[in-house]
């Protein structure tokens, strides 16, 4: 998340060839074996297909006949057979010298073990021309394809990318994950876990966020817990907490406090004048981030810095309804079906030149 500071006071692509990817499509389908992650306990009345989506959802594929055209053709194949049907590659957007996009991924991994998935998911989308950002976040419960693993969360894409030697590695395959679905070109990514996220803020001497709407919840060592509307100076604890908290609301308030810390850091950097010593600022993000960008990819960001107001960015979220379905896989996962064309037409609106 936090490469929107670099991008914003320093203003922040390899692709795997294809031909790598049309050697793993061979790969034979492998009987279904169950998620890994934990099935959630509630089931409703009735089938578990809606029957008023706006798109097709279908039976368990069997595999490819011989002969013929694999929709997937010419990513690679799934190593297990879907509950769904798997969707074609949609169309990419054509690329633009003027348009890059940053992938901003925050993850649970902590000394003692945790989830290598990547919960928070961001793209920033900066255009050079236009001198204009904005964040999109994609909810880590979309149920799409993974190249050379299957249907699967969107969330898992970035993990799975490592484990399984893609081509490009974890960043490879989310780069891929994202073309496949969505034909945006990812460009570059920054990953941050928590205990990096919190260290940064307490370094900066906290951070000041504007929430939207209150928020009651409870906070571990604190019971029930009130935050009204309004502007709030939070700590690296108090932000990670902000972000997190679900009790009482869903995933996608949650994003909505994610963008506004994130705004929040934006603000901090701004106010420290981060943007008069790039390098220096760019050795003290290293230390939190993992990432792919280098001092000469930032660089050349530098005078939109000065010309991007924080609240002229643009902000849009993939969410249900608008842009997906809520749905329960056969196998018992809460997913959010895609509705491709109104994510389409979302990205259009951020990718033209």
């Amino acid at each position: 998340m936090i490469v929107l500071c670099s991008v914003l006071y320093a203003s922040v692509r390899s692709y795997a060839p294809v031909a790598a990817r049309e050697a793993a499509a061979t790969l034979t389908p492998t009987p279904f074996l169950p998620a890994t992650s934990t099935s959630t306990p509630f089931r409703p009345e009735g089938p578990s297909t809606p029957t008023d989506l706006p798109f097709a959802v279908s039976p368990l594929r069997t595999p490819t006949p011989p002969g013929d055209s694999p929709p997937w053709a010419p990513y690679a194949g799934p190593i297990y057979p879907a509950l769904t049907e798997i969707p074609k590659p949609v169309e990419e957007f054509p690329p633009s010298a003027d348009i890059v996009n940053i992938a901003l991924l925050g993850i649970d991994l902590r000394p003692a073990g945790g989830s290598y998935n990547t919960d928070t998911i961001m793209i920033l989308t900066l255009n050079r021309t236009n001198k204009t950002a904005a964040l999109i976040s994609f909810p880590r419960d979309l149920y799409v394809y993974i190249p050379a693993y299957g249907m699967e969360r969107i969330n898992a894409a970035f993990g799975e990318g490592e484990i399984r030697n893609y081509p490009g590695g974890k960043f490879g395959l989310f780069r891929d994950t994202m073309r496949y679905n969505f034909g945006i070109t990812i460009d570059h990514y920054a990953l941050m876990n928590f205990t990096g996220f919190k260290s940064l803020i307490d370094n900066l001497g906290g951070i000041d966020v504007y929430s939207q709407y209150s928020l009651e919840d409870s906070r571990q060592g604190y019971g029930d817990f009130f935050l009204p509307a309004g502007l709030h100076h939070m700590s690296g604890e108090m932000a990670l907490w902000y972000v997190r908290a679900r009790k009482t609301t869903s995933d996608f308030d949650r994003v909505r406090r994610q963008q506004e810390v994130l705004v929040g850091i934006g603000q901090t950097l701004l106010n420290k004048n981060a943007v008069s010593n790039i390098p220096g600022f760019f050795v003290t993000l290293a230390q939190y981030v993992e990432s792919d960008l280098t001092l000469d990819d930032i660089t050349p960001f530098a005078d939109m810095a000065a010309s991007i107001s924080l609240s002229s960015i643009g902000r849009a979220t993939v969410i249900p309804n608008a842009y997906g379905t809520n749905w329960i896989t056969p196998d018992g996962k809460m997913v959010v079906l895609p509705n491709y064309p109104a994510i389409h037409d979302l990205l259009a609106g951020y990718l033209s030149s």
